[in-house]
């Protein structure tokens, strides 16, 4: 549809479109998770590290210091919550508390950080905060390591595997815990982060397609509802168009007859304003109709509806309508030939309609531009497909022919039922024409077939 926009799989990511992490709910369950399991986790883990002590009061704050970052700083101050994590974590080791759980906190804050916020300057951060943790984590292992050596060197532990270079004569093992320090050890957990940076990395790029997805998905929506609307407003602005113009232009004509007349031969004026009566209760009862189908809340069929080339068009008649069109163009000193061919009976509703409007607006035009006519031809046949052809002996005009909404409001009927329409001067130069074409789909439903009138009459 034109105008219309339509998602694609390979939809760029919008760089500000939000991240789950801009949301505290998810923020506020993994800062607990990584509170509880950090510190429970470093009790334990003092136990297994010889060389460690227990964590207390102020291993347990800087513990704290990640998820609180993580709760309070994402997504406005992601790189401080990136700096202050892996500060608190290089303190932590410092003051030589056990090694283990207390990665859970600048981990979770540097996911956090990708998943939160701008995602350009998120990746930047975040890659930038896990070089500040992988270097101050070596760091802290080369400043410790003595130390740990010497205090398994003086207690050491009962020698189960070599994890690491020995120092005094033994290895570091399960036991004691010394395995973090070795080089292998530093190299898989600095792997091991870069693979969750990549994971969470890799989950932000697809929750924002999804997101981009959907917000494409809603805007196309609301495209098609806008066209839907507006195809609407057109539709009933034909329609208005097609019964006023057509209606107003005979009571135009019948005033004038029935003011010329009224002192010189009041039976004709009388007969004038009888048409004018009949014309203005026709127009009403048919604007009554279309004003009745936009009351009712009526919207356009949904796609895949309609028979192809077929336009919603309400209300619709039967070709016994031509007839009548016919009749009050005569009683307008128009002298009007209706040919009806034996086989346009039981025409689909909306190829009705769309005839009938065509045949309304081509004898409207006659009257309101070719005062001149004195016979207008109508002739529907059908081969392919439906021909309708309305054509009058009035003096072509002068120069090219300004289209109005008449003519417009006919070509867009007869193009949305799948048709072609041609108008201007005939070939031979006595008078107008206008020809429209329209297809007639297989299996469409039909319209009730006209009464047993006459097909033809001719009024000279």
């Amino acid at each position: 549809m034109l105008g219309t926009t339509r998602p694609t799989s390979d939809t760029l990511p919008d760089p500000h479109a939000p991240g789950p992490f801009d949301r505290a709910r998810p923020r506020v369950f993994v800062a607990v998770a990584v509170a509880f399991a950090a510190n429970l986790g470093s009790l334990g883990a003092a136990r297994g590290q010889a060389w460690a002590s227990e964590p207390g009061l102020v291993g347990f704050l800087l513990l704290l210091v990640a998820p609180a970052a993580l709760l309070f700083l994402l997504p406005r101050r992601p790189a401080l919550a990136a700096v202050l994590s892996v500060a608190a974590t290089v303190t932590f080791l410092l003051l030589g508390y056990p090694w283990g759980p207390v990665f859970l906190g600048p981990v979770a804050v540097l996911a956090g950080v990708m998943l939160s916020g701008d995602v350009r300057r998120a990746r930047l951060i975040a890659w930038s905060g896990a070089a500040l943790l992988a270097g101050g984590v070596s760091a802290v292992a080369a400043l410790i390591a003595p130390r740990v050596e010497q205090v398994l060197a003086d207690e050491p532990p009962p020698p189960r595997g070599e994890w690491g270079p020995g120092y005094g004569g033994h290895g570091w093992n399960a036991d004691d815990g010394g395995w973090f320090l070795s080089p292998a050890s530093l190299i898989a957990a600095a792997a091991w982060l870069a693979v969750v940076l990549l994971v969470a990395s890799g989950a932000r790029d697809r929750i924002t397609r999804r997101v981009a997805a959907r917000a494409a998905a809603r805007a196309t929506a609301a495209e098609r509802e806008r066209t839907a609307v507006a195809s609407e407003r057109l539709r009933i602005a034909r329609e208005l168009h097609d019964v006023l113009a057509h209606s107003l232009s005979a009571i135009n004509v019948q005033a004038g007859v029935g003011l010329h007349l009224l002192e010189k031969n009041p039976g004709q004026a009388r007969e004038a304003l009888s048409n004018i009566r009949d014309t203005s209760k026709d127009a009403l009862a048919e604007v009554r109709t279309v004003l009745g189908i936009v009351r009712e809340g009526a919207s356009p069929p949904a796609q895949g509806t309609l028979h192809d080339g077929a336009a919603p068009l309400a209300p619709t008649w039967d070709l016994t309508g031509l007839h009548a069109l016919a009749d009050q163009a005569r009683a307008e000193g128009l002298g009007v030939t209706v040919e009806l061919a034996d086989d346009v009976r039981g025409l689909p509703d909306h190829v009705v309609g769309v005839v009938h409007r065509v045949v309304q607006e081509s004898l409207t035009n006659v009257r309101r531009h070719a005062p001149s006519a004195r016979r207008v031809t109508l002739r529907v046949t059908r081969h392919d497909g439906v021909e309708v052809v309305v054509a009058d002996d009035g003096v072509p005009a002068a120069g090219p022919a300004e289209p109005g909404y008449g003519l417009l409001g006919m070509r867009e009927r007869v193009e949305g039922a799948g048709g072609t329409l041609t108008a201007g001067p005939r070939g031979d130069g006595t008078g107008w024409e206008v020809r429209a074409r329209l297809p007639v789909p297989q299996g469409a439903p039909a319209s009730t077939p006209p009464s047993d009138e006459p097909e033809t009459g001719d009024t000279a």
